[in-house]
């Protein structure tokens, strides 16, 4: 298997329709594609055998200490790995890999936020080291919490 992890230009950036529905969700598509463009998020996609498996995206600016403070915290946005790709350590690779360009941007701090039902989600995320909690709260999807690693 030939596996790489790329940064995701913005011209490519209906490639990631392969990973979830932009129709159901356009102005989430359109946001992410002009923090894209903006340069307020990096975007980094996992393929495997030049299939899609998997991304990521760093954002610096989510207008919200809790997730961002500039050039110390970033947030972590929008991990999602295919079905067809998961329980093979994909996600993980993609934290770490995120994290080390992170280390690279000389940032201080990760966020993420997570609904508090994503058994899996959480446990990635703890294993890898976000360890604090910042906040548990509630919106129209459910309860959530804001979780932070320090790099």
């Amino acid at each position: 298997m030939d596996d790489i992890i790329k940064q995701l230009q913005p011209s490519d950036f209906s490639k990631c329709a392969a990973l979830w529905n932009m129709k159901k969700q356009p102005a989430l598509a359109e946001h992410f594609y002009s923090d894209l463009c903006s340069g307020n998020r990096i975007t980094w996609i996992y393929e495997r055998d030049g299939a899609l498996c998997g991304e990521i995206s760093l954002v610096f600016d989510m207008k919200d200490e809790d997730y961002t403070i500039p050039q110390r915290r970033a947030y972590v946005s929008h991990l999602v790995v295919k079905k067809d790709c998961r329980r093979q350590g994909i996600g993980k690779k993609l934290l770490a890999y995120l994290t080390e360009q992170a280390k690279l941007l000389a940032l201080k701090e990760l966020t993420i936020g997570v609904d508090l039902d994503n058994y899996p989600a959480l446990k990635l995320y703890t294993v890898a080291g976000f360890d604090r909690v910042l906040l548990i709260d509630e919106d129209k999807q459910g309860q959530y919490i804001k979780l932070m690693k320090t790099l």
